[in-house]
């Protein structure tokens, strides 16, 4: 089972190959540049260092959020088009599952967060237990008072990972009675290998994925714009 994973959900983008549960290569880049412009080229570079074309991949697998709105569609929309010319299925994942996937450690409580401002998270919790990951919490856009209550209850330590995790650390150091660490910088960004790998454990599980036209996005809240319409609308 060969498949490819895409991640445009956040500051970073890129792409990478999973055959059979092993990572044959990953392209990534976090440089600030628009997605639309370097993720395709992305793709192809990761395909063609790992010896295949498209028509070899067996399925796609995309960040369907939480994330950047527009950086989600992109991704959505090249997998859609890349599925759709040889009828191959997709899975949409989450992107706090992807990042879990990153993170795969027994005994932690596996946080991942992403910085969805004005002092919110998107995150989620997991544990991995016995081969698989498990989920402790449904993805969600919380206040960082609201997950530092979840947090506290938990009876495991916490390990923090994703683009808000220096912030949520920051914020439970200062509460000072949570036990957490932070996943290496260089693995607290998104990953296309997370999400292949997501993907893959989904695909071991039975699931068959889904055709590209049935393929939606995840937001967990609506667009900045949208919010502050509605808030005009209310103080009429």
């Amino acid at each position: 089972m060969i498949i490819l994973g895409i991640e445009s959900s956040a500051v970073s983008a890129g792409a990478a190959v999973v055959k059979d549960g092993k990572l044959m290569g990953e392209c990534y880049l976090n440089v600030g540049l628009t997605h639309s412009e370097t993720l395709m080229q992305l793709v192809e570079s990761c395909l063609k260092n790992a010896g295949l074309t498209v028509a070899q991949v067996d399925a796609f697998a995309v960040a369907a959020g939480p994330g950047s709105f527009t950086g989600v569609r992109i991704g959505i929309s090249a997998v859609k088009g890349m599925a759709f010319g040889g009828d191959k299925p997709v899975y949409g994942v989450s992107t706090l599952e992807a990042l879990a996937c990153g993170a795969l450690i027994e005994g932690k409580l596996i946080v991942p967060v992403m910085d969805a401002r004005c002092r919110q998270v998107y995150t989620a919790a997991f544990v991995y237990e016995n081969g698989s990951l498990v989920r402790r919490a449904e993805d969600a856009a919380l206040p960082l008072d609201t997950l530092y209550a979840f947090l506290k209850e938990q009876n495991l330590p916490v390990l923090l990972l994703g683009d808000g995790a220096k912030l949520t650390g920051a914020f439970l150091r200062e509460k000072n009675d949570v036990s957490f660490g932070l996943f290496p910088e260089i693995f607290q960004y998104q990953h296309a290998s997370g999400v292949a790998f997501a993907a893959y454990m989904r695909y071991n599980n039975g699931e068959k994925g889904l055709s590209g036209d049935a393929l939606l996005p995840s937001y967990l809240r609506l667009p900045q714009a949208e919010r502050e319409r509605m808030k005009g609308e209310q103080k009429k």
